[in-house]
């Protein structure tokens, strides 16, 4: 069973709309604190998904044409899994021991999205090493296994699969590339194995259909679902309190948008997180924005902006789930 929170907490998906450095990786990590997020990440300036792909390609098992990754496929489906090290987490573990933060969230990216990124032929997703089910439930189910030991092993407590490429894969009555439920589930479940006593989430943004849901929920070792509940407010209606309590699942919303600009009032972003507490009640546990906020950085817009309103965002949840914390002590 899940210890239920003693309060709502905050966190963050991860991404930043700065340049990536390790100046800017430390900086947006202070800020967070500073604004009193309660589980902050370490901060991803690089693409999340180049920063989990760049050690194959420097061992040589994929490379690089014309922006795009390429692999051969009897290479990865023999290779030995390579050592694993994301610079912007050994940093901010560092930073964070100074600093005596306690709660950390490592945002992982998840198989199915390295996967689709990996081609091993011309063409679309069909030609993705994500198509490939036995590469991503052996290849790339250990890679991801071997990321979340290094960051157990670092201090992280938080242990967060961010895997937008589940929600293509499963759809409403398919699943695609013939994966079956049990692969899924399983592959999971072998990848959290390695976060024993540690808190586990999944991050999978934009429309959920309700078998993916329901999928996520038999994942024994899976704790936390983190979704869009802003910008995809149809998620709230494939959730029921039923379905999370039976699987004794904590939902982690997001109630700003990672990718408007605008910044929600207070006001907007209370009441949508007290209808979603009216509907779900205490399965609701941790409290984010949509996405990482990479997305705010647009054309015309400098990063110094983008960044200022990802900051106005994260103060906004902050102010709210204090606002909403104690009201609920005072019940």
């Amino acid at each position: 069973m899940i210890v239920m929170f003693k309060k709502i907490l905050t966190s963050h998906v991860g991404s930043f709309p700065l340049e990536h450095s390790s100046e800017n990786v430390i900086k947006a990590f202070k800020d967070m604190v500073n604004i009193g997020v309660d589980m902050p990440p370490f901060p991803q300036m690089r693409s999340f998904i180049e920063m989990y792909l760049k050690p194959l390609e420097e061992v040589g098992l994929i490379r690089v044409h014309k922006q795009k990754y390429f692999a051969r496929e009897e290479v990865l489906a023999e290779a030995k899994v390579p050592e694993i090290e994301v610079e912007e987490a050994v940093i901010i573990s560092q930073i964070a021991k100074k600093m005596k933060i306690q709660k950390l969230r490592a945002p992982i990216t998840g198989p199915f999205t390295l996967a689709s990124r990996i081609y091993l032929t011309e063409g679309g997703l069909s030609a993705t090493a994500m198509a490939k089910k036995e590469l991503v439930l052996s290849f790339f189910k250990n890679y991801v296994k071997s990321a979340v030991k290094k960051m157990v092993g670092l201090g992280y407590d938080f242990i967060v699969i961010d895997d937008p490429m589940l929600a293509n894969v499963i759809g409403k009555r398919i699943i695609l590339y013939g994966y079956k439920v049990d692969d899924i589930i399983g592959l999971y479940d072998e990848i959290f194995d390695e976060a024993k006593d540690k808190l586990t989430g999944i991050h999978v943004c934009g429309r959920l259909s309700p078998k993916l849901v329901e999928i996520l929920c038999e994942i024994e070792k899976l704790k936390v679902l983190n979704h869009e509940f802003k910008d995809t407010k149809e998620n709230m209606n494939v959730f029921t309190k039923e379905l999370l309590e039976k699987h004794d699942k904590i939902l982690s919303p997001g109630i700003v948008s990672s990718r408007n600009l605008r910044v929600e009032s207070f006001k907007e972003t209370y009441d949508l997180l007290k209808n979603i507490l009216n509907i779900f009640g205490n399965r609701v546990g941790i409290v984010t924005a949509d996405c990482g906020f990479k997305a705010l950085k647009t054309p015309g817009t400098t990063c110094e902006k983008a960044y200022n309103v990802a900051l106005r965002k994260l103060r906004t949840i902050v102010e709210v789930v204090r606002r909403v914390n104690k009201e609920l002590e005072q019940q």
